[in-house]
């Protein structure tokens, strides 16, 4: 820190390499001894422009010396450092990067609150937006590749995933300053993000946990409840009463509910763990702090786990476990009355994200071996999608064929961006087409959503109106019947009309009726004395049908 606020403008040079010099001015030192520093381009527009990014580089002019208690420390004359320069925004592009950064954390609270009272109260609406959100997983994931976009597609990207990998805790806030107790210090200030378009899109480190953010903290409630279910299992054994409530919280929450977080959460944890797994030197592992040693391992537990997840999933599908309430999460929505390719559509969903964050992660120094992968794997999807229609809803097929669509469009602009390194114009068109197809996506999967909301809550509501209508139509039909005589024929069809009546209550209705109110039949055929002995046994009839019409 005191040899940092010893540096003045004048003992820094900044360049970029192959380019002209760059106005540099010290801003101020930051906590932990770093630099903020101004840079000035003389053409801001020209920086980075190219699909390989330009670098800037840092030169120290002048000796500088300071004491440190009973030490000395040195930055000795030509030192130096280069990093890479992210696109530079226009004016306009640096206002709308700005408002999502200042609004970003009220989406995310906004978004975590909708879901909770979603959850708790409308169930399926918050399947709805599970299935939106993991089909729009592959597309929001392309911001990885590594081709500078132009515009702020990036950065609509990065705010999106976050809400797909639900990291809405803000864990940068609270759980990163206690992880950081468990590194050395010299290995935080070595610590950094993969490359500039992972830390764009929230991979802002090297180590498991921090790249994790919100879903270690899903992962620690998900163990605790898995422990605690286990905990009541074994009071069962002795209790009628936790026996009961095991019976219902086990398949839902120990089995239904695992499952559910290993699909939404996969690609967080594939990313995460196979980041660290690809940064991570094996060599003086032993020498390493243990905060490192136990990163390193757990992104090797948690990447085998992902990758074991999917053949047993198939297993389990394959032995028709699935008809069970525990496992039924797994054909949630899809064809499941045939044994084709459409019962296994999220064992295949979850083949698909593995190979894409292989291709995503492996080979971030070959971004056109990335889109031509990534390529392959989007034209093998949407021929499935197209060939096997693998949900129940022909709505949903409709939007999975959507979503495949846009993608596949989505990589074949990134590879005409690619190819127009030298067209800055062309470039600029290319970037609006990649935020267009972005929002583009998002508004029709958003707007489905609401619409099938819709529709759910308007089946439900003429449900209702319908079970209304039904009773006082019967009861009119009783009050039109005691005041007049009727043929054996209109009395006929008088039970005709009530039998389709009837057809339209509601069932849970019925039997709450019958619980509390009985109604004797003896009373309907007293009522009746007056008919004719030939039509005696038809009015019985007929009183037995009314009974049973008024307690639906």
């Amino acid at each position: 820190m005191a040899i940092a606020n010893q540096v003045k403008d004048t003992d820094i040079k900044a360049s970029i390499v192959d380019k002209s010099d760059v106005n540099i001015r010290i801003e101020k030192v930051l906590d932990g001894g770093i630099l903020l520093i101004q840079l000035e381009f003389v053409d801001r527009g020209e920086i980075s422009s190219a699909n390989d990014l330009d670098e800037i580089q840092v030169i120290i002019l002048s000796e500088i010396a300071s004491e440190l208690g009973n030490s000395n420390a040195l930055l000795s004359k030509g030192s130096m450092t280069s990093a890479a320069i992210p696109l530079q925004y226009s004016l306009r592009q640096q206002q709308i990067v700005d408002f999502l950064l200042s609004s970003e954390v009220e989406i995310k609270f906004t978004f975590l609150a909708i879901s909770i009272f979603l959850q708790l109260f409308v169930g399926f609406a918050m399947n709805l937006i599970w299935e939106m959100m993991n089909d729009l997983s592959f597309l929001i994931s392309l911001g990885l590749v590594s081709i500078p976009i132009p515009g702020v597609a990036s950065q609509i990207q990065s705010l999106l995933s976050s809400i797909i990998y639900l990291d809405l805790l803000l864990t940068d806030k609270w759980l990163i300053p206690w992880l950081d107790l468990a590194i050395k210090e010299e290995e935080l200030e070595e610590d950094a993000a993969m490359n500039i378009f992972f830390e764009s899109q929230g991979f802002q480190s090297m180590l498991l946990m921090y790249n994790l953010g919100s879903t270690s903290a899903f992962i620690i409630l998900q163990i605790t409840i898995i422990l605690l279910t286990s905990i009541l299992g074994i009071l069962s054994l002795s209790s009628q009463r936790a026996k009961q409530l095991y019976a219902i919280i086990h398949p839902k929450v120990f089995w239904a509910g695992t499952i559910r977080f290993i699909i939404q959460q996969f690609q967080p944890l594939q990313f995460a763990s196979l980041i660290n797994i690809k940064s991570t030197s094996i060599s003086g592992f032993n020498e390493q702090s243990h905060g490192i040693q136990f990163n390193l391992v757990a992104s090797i537990g948690l990447f085998a786990f992902t990758l074991v997840s999917i053949p047993v999933f198939y297993r389990i599908i394959k032995s028709g476990k699935t008809d069970q309430e525990r496992f039924s999460v797994l054909i949630e929505g899809l064809k499941s009355s045939n044994r084709g390719l459409a019962v296994y559509w999220t064992v295949w969903t979850l083949i698909k994200w593995s190979l894409m964050c292989i291709i995503l992660v492996c080979l971030t120094s070959y971004p056109f071996q990335q889109l031509q992968l990534l390529s392959l794997l989007s034209f093998l999807s949407i021929t499935l999608q197209f060939k096997v229609k693998p949900q129940d809803s022909k709505v949903e097929n409709l939007m999975g064929f959507f979503n495949e669509l846009i993608t596949i469009i989505y990589l074949y602009t990134l590879i005409g961006l690619a190819n127009a390194s030298d067209n800055f114009q062309l470039r600029e068109n290319l970037g609006l087409v990649l935020i267009a197809l972005l929002l583009f996506a998002l508004f029709a999967n958003v707007l489905k959503v609401f619409i099938m909301i819709g529709i759910e809550l308007v089946k439900w509501l003429r449900k209702k109106c319908i079970s209304r209508d039904g009773v006082t139509v019967l009861r009119k039909h009783v009050r039109k019947y005691t005041q007049s005589m009727l043929t054996i024929q209109e009395q006929e069809e008088e039970v005709k009309d009530i039998q389709v009546e009837e057809k339209q209550l509601n069932e849970q209705v019925f039997h709450r009726y019958v619980r509390r109110k009985k109604i004797s039949i003896s009373n309907t055929v007293h009522n009746e004395t007056s008919l004719p002995t030939t039509s005696l046994s038809t009015s019985m009839m007929i009183g037995q049908d009314i009974t049973i019409q008024e307690l639906s």
